[in-house]
């Protein structure tokens, strides 16, 4: 009895900590030009670039800073939203954190 109590415990445990783990997702602009995402943040600090291979060499692409998803329509956070110039939205979270650790 007392190893299935154990069990219950830690199952019970790890349900209620994983949905406070995805509450809000983690997005940030993608832009062809570096240009482009200093243009929009005004800060080149707040830029990044980001080499992704290809089948026919290398491309570069530029990231402005993470936001979270309720932030999206909110231009202070996401300009990109409104100008126009950003090529994508990247995503966080588990996910793609294989991306980050695997490069």
């Amino acid at each position: 009895m007392k190893r299935s109590k154990a069990i219950t415990l830690v199952l019970l445990t790890g349900t209620l900590l994983l949905p406070a783990c995805g509450d809000e997702e983690n997005m940030r602009n993608k832009y062809a030009s570096w240009d482009d995402c200093v243009a929009d943040y005004k800060d080149p600090s707040k830029c990044t670039r980001s080499e992704e291979r290809t089948t026919t060499g290398a491309r570069y692409f530029y990231y402005g800073p993470w936001y979270t998803a309720s932030r999206f329509r909110n231009s202070t956070y996401n300009p990109g939203y409104s100008s126009g110039r950003s090529v994508g939205i990247s995503r966080g979270g588990f996910g793609s954190s294989g991306h980050f650790s695997g490069s």
